[in-house]
């Protein structure tokens, strides 16, 4: 029954997708960690709501435009069962709307494998990244990844290599105009401590840390097993491929560094995981053991939310 749904590229694929992560979100928010609705606290949940419905769309075309998978919907299907095992990435705000940024730098950056408009997709992609970091500090390191890619697309133009400088300049002379106006000129120094802000209470919990083990070992079990698929691909799809995993580890490096009791940056790494989970189903030729998997993988996410919630 899901695979005959979100096989395919249908509206209302996305529409029981929104709804479900509407509904998750409101129900952890409010009703999970006995979070208050406050005046002080309702703009920041409500962009964070926004950000995150948003991201659905943003990775569906993200998908889609760049034929990272077949034509179906399970990139979308996987990152909503991601927030249900993780409903603690909900409480970061900051890092869904850092997500969004992170995405528009991935849209801009997987395009490059067009070759068209080279510069300014590197200086675009490292643009939203940065934006991105005035959110969450830890976000600087996807910075890695502009100069990734133009060593792996168009190596041999040094204006290429030096566009990410360029958008650093530019960002950090907007930035602090904007700062300097709003009476907040030393935003930048406090902001930007990039050390470690993760509490022992949240990684002394077992089911946290297993939790993350068992998923960094699924992804990557299923991110090794679409590479072997990808033998007889294009070298460009490869080579997107190669990046995502980059762009994988360095969110996991980010969770490592940075979660704690105000939740946890784990939606950085939905985006990759849920392409390589994707491209496993896609692998999987017997359609029942296909229905198995994508219905099994519903009931596990179900039974842990659930747990989790009763023994807290």
């Amino acid at each position: 029954m899901i695979s005959s749904v979100f096989g395919k590229t249908k509206p209302v694929n996305y529409i029981l997708v929104l709804a479900f992560l509407f509904l998750l979100y409101a129900i952890v928010l409010f009703f999970r960690f006995d979070r208050e609705i406050s005046l002080e606290t309702l703009p920041m949940d409500v962009l964070g709501g926004v950000a995150l419905l948003l991201s659905i769309l943003l990775m569906n075309f993200i998908v889609q435009r760049n034929q990272l998978t077949g034509a179906h919907s399970f990139v979308i299907y996987f990152f909503a069962l991601l927030v249900l095992l993780f409903p603690e990435s909900l409480l970061d705000r900051q890092a869904l709307v850092a997500n969004l940024f992170v995405l528009l730098a991935l849209r801009r950056l997987i395009s490059l494998k067009s070759l068209r408009n080279v510069k300014s997709k590197i200086f675009d992609g490292t643009l939203w990244i940065l934006v991105g970091s005035l959110l969450v500090d830890w976000v600087l390191l996807f910075l890695l990844l502009p100069w990734l890619y133009v060593y792996f697309y168009d190596p041999r133009s040094l204006r290429n290599w030096l566009n990410p400088l360029a958008a650093v300049v530019v960002v950090g002379l907007i930035a602090t105009a904007i700062l300097m106006l709003a009476g907040i000129p030393d935003f930048m120094t406090s902001h930007y401590r990039l050390r470690w802000e993760g509490t022992v209470e949240y990684w002394s919990q077992w089911r946290n840390a297993v939790k993350l083990s068992l998923y960094v070992m699924v992804i990557l079990i299923a991110g090794f097993i679409a590479f072997l698929k990808l033998g007889k691909a294009g070298h460009g799809r490869i080579v997107v491929m190669r990046l995502l995993a980059i762009s994988l580890l360095i969110g996991i490096a980010v969770v490592m560094l940075r979660s704690g009791t105000r939740g946890s940056p784990i939606v950085l790494t939905f985006f990759p995981a849920a392409v390589f989970l994707s491209k496993y189903i896609e692998s999987v030729r017997k359609e029942k053991f296909r229905e198995g998997l994508l219905i099994g993988s519903l009931v596990f996410g179900l039974v842990v939310f659930a747990s989790e919630w009763a023994v807290r």
